[in-house]
């Protein structure tokens, strides 16, 4: 349509928000008038819904399973149309259910790589695919690799002493290969988990990471030359402070409330070393130092741990005095 022109001025009028204005003048020359961009048909179509915009883009070809196709009148395009329209489709489901399958192969390997890092058996894997496999089906999933996660912390803590790995270790095992698993997340998806099986899970228990953080430290050269230093065998040493630790942990049930099992583990374990060496009447083996740096913890928690609770304790004048 050709531009009107301002009868006063003799100008080219334009557009300006549904008029033709005169752009010296400002009179309004003729309002301009919108063709609709679809009308109601008075046909009914059996399937699908469609709209017929003048230009005829952005039509709806019925629902996504079926094969027959319509143009946006509703009739049926030509057979080789048919044929075109049909390889696309089929193509276009192929490369949905090809990313999807690449999406659970990610989550599958992450999974497996994680396994084998942390040295986990092959019943708790198994029982992490288990999950995931439900919990696919059950709940809308935008991160897949989270929910792989979520269902490794909770087969986990299933197994107890079997699998004594800690939340931290997993998110660290995920962001080795480059997954962003963040711990509050990871315990916000490991609650959905917990709705899928409905199993409530009791708090780990410091026993439960004993055998592993003994045998993390007993691995150490460092702790190995000591002990040959001292004339001690690697085994006589695991048995007493195995049965030193399982003591302190026995007697501290109050006391070791609301603190973080895997940290007050390896605060007993210091302990149990100096009461072990106050026995011998010589030094003390294993260092707080040694003993994060082996476990993964942070000295100054170990320390904490170690002052608020243990040391007053076990390592008191009074309690000295009734151990000699």
């Amino acid at each position: 349509m050709s531009l009107l022109k301002c009868q006063e001025c003799d100008v080219d009028a334009v557009e300006y928000e549904g008029y033709y204005v005169c752009p010296n003048c400002g009179l309004v020359v003729e309002r301009h008038i919108v063709s609709p961009l679809f009308y109601i048909s008075s046909k009914e179509h059996t399937r699908g819904a469609w709209v017929y915009p003048e230009t005829q883009v952005g039509s709806y070809i019925d629902y996504k399973d079926a094969f027959i196709f319509r143009d946006s009148k509703g009739n049926m395009v030509s057979p080789k149309s048919q044929a075109i329209y049909k390889r696309l489709k089929i193509k276009a489901i192929q490369d949905k259910m090809r990313t999807l399958c690449a999406t659970h192969y990610r989550a599958f390997s992450a999974l497996k790589y994680v396994s084998e890092r942390l040295d986990l058996p092959a019943i708790v894997r198994e029982r992490a695919i288990n999950l995931y496999k439900r919990a696919i089906q059950q709940l809308k999933v935008s991160n897949h690799i989270l929910l792989m996660a979520a269902c490794l912390l909770h087969a986990v803590r299933e197994q107890k002493t079997h699998a004594p790995v800690t939340l931290i270790e997993i998110t660290e095992a995920f962001k080795s290969m480059g997954y962003k698993v963040a711990p509050k997340k990871l315990l916000k998806a490991a609650f959905l988990i917990r709705k899928v099986t409905g199993v409530h899970q009791t708090l780990r228990r410091s026993e439960e990471y004993l055998p592993r953080a003994i045998n993390a430290l007993l691995g150490s050269k460092n702790v190995i030359l000591k002990l040959e230093e001292k004339g001690m065998s690697v085994e006589d040493y695991r048995r007493e402070l195995i049965s030193m630790c399982m003591r302190i942990l026995a007697e501290t049930k109050k006391e070791k409330g609301g603190r973080r099992p895997y940290i007050f583990t390896a605060a007993v374990i210091y302990c149990a070393d100096k009461l072990l060496a106050l026995r011998r009447g010589c030094s003390s083996i294993l260092t707080q130092k040694l003993i994060a740096q082996s476990l993964g913890v942070a000295e100054y928690s170990l320390r904490d741990h170690y002052n608020a609770v243990l040391k007053p304790k076990y390592l008191g004048n009074s309690h000295l005095t009734r151990t000699h």
